[in-house]
């Protein structure tokens, strides 16, 4: 790599380094791994499995788990 990519590189590395360091200094970034956890949760409570098992399955067979009535 050249100089000139290599500090273009860096301008946007340093910037998203910066904001994730003032995050981890608000507290937001933990508020923010909390709030995707509960997501997940919710979601593996939801479908009564893991929630990346049924996200794999729904992206590979485009819907979901499909329970009859009588479940």
């Amino acid at each position: 790599m050249s100089r000139v990519t290599k500090f273009l590189l860096l301008i946007p590395a340093a910037i998203i380094m910066l904001d994730v360091l003032l995050m981890i200094i608000n507290g937001t970034l933990l508020m923010v791994l909390l709030t995707f956890f509960g997501f997940y949760l919710i979601a593996s409570l939801a479908f009564k499995e893991s929630a990346f098992k049924s996200l794999k399955r729904w992206i590979n067979t485009g819907a979901s788990k499909q329970t009859s009535p009588g479940d």
